[in-house]
């Protein structure tokens, strides 16, 4: 029914079909998941609603894409004529879903950002292990099931902001601000002030080291001597040179 990964298969069908070919893959100590769903999509079971399906969406009307699909009924880039067939959809219902080509499609177009637009991040996980450079590109899903939606959303936000992505901030920030919800700010326009605050040279004078433990060097250069732990008689000699302590 779906090919969506390397190590990740869905088989859909005849249930008694499709527990043997689970079985087969438990033996050899593989994982198998059974899903909840009420139909075998994707399969033979699915033919006898493929005549009322392909009526409605050949009432339907239908216009020109605006931006490029890849479709995973193909795993490759779909044409417009392709998207406004009805049979394009039909066909969508029957055969199996190339979710695993069409994200090595985008891959080979030069597509590093990929944003999942769902109720979790199953799909983002399953793009990560299809290609073999993920690192190298930013996965984000929109929603996550285990955080809040303003969260969720901002993240997948900021996480493409710092790639490089343009956003519409006015978009995203659109409506009244509530408790989780803030508008935007405008910063200060005025120049900042510049001023120093490092230490003055003369704030701490070298003769006054002694007041720390220090010895003096009795030397016009090196202010501080001090004897080191290892008892060889090994001594670190410090001092400041600048025009107001030699001057």
């Amino acid at each position: 029914a779906a090919v969506n990964g390397p190590r990740s298969v869905v088989v859909s069908g005849d249930a008694v079909a499709v527990e043997e070919v689970a079985a087969h893959f438990r033996a050899l100590d593989r994982k198998v998941t059974g899903l909840r769903v009420s139909h075998a999509f994707h399969s033979p079971l699915m033919e006898p609603m493929l005549a009322d399906f392909r009526a409605v969406a050949e009432s339907l009307t239908y216009d020109r894409p605006r931006i490029p699909v890849v479709s995973t009924l193909t795993g490759e880039a779909a044409t417009a004529e392709q998207l406004m067939s009805a049979e394009h959809w039909v066909e969508h219902v029957r055969r199996p879903v190339r979710f695993a080509d069409g994200v090595r499609s985008l891959a080979e177009q030069g597509v590093t950002r990929h944003v999942e637009l769902g109720p979790d991040g199953t799909l983002t996980a399953l793009a990560q292990s299809t290609v073999d450079d993920a690192d190298d590109r930013l996965f984000v899903p929109v929603l996550r099931t285990d955080r809040p939606e303003t969260h969720s959303v901002l993240w997948a936000a900021a996480e493409l902001f710092t790639r490089g992505a343009a956003l519409d901030w006015t978009a995203l920030f659109t409506g009244r601000p509530s408790a989780s919800t803030k508008a935007a700010a405008d910063l200060p326009t005025y120049a900042f002030q510049r001023r120093r605050f490092w230490p003055s040279a003369t704030a701490v004078p070298a003769q006054g080291l002694g007041a720390v433990g220090l010895g003096s060097a009795e030397h016009p250069l090196l202010g501080a001597a001090v004897e080191l732990a290892g008892g060889d008689g090994e001594v670190l000699l410090t001092g400041r040179l600048s025009p107001a302590v030699q001057g």
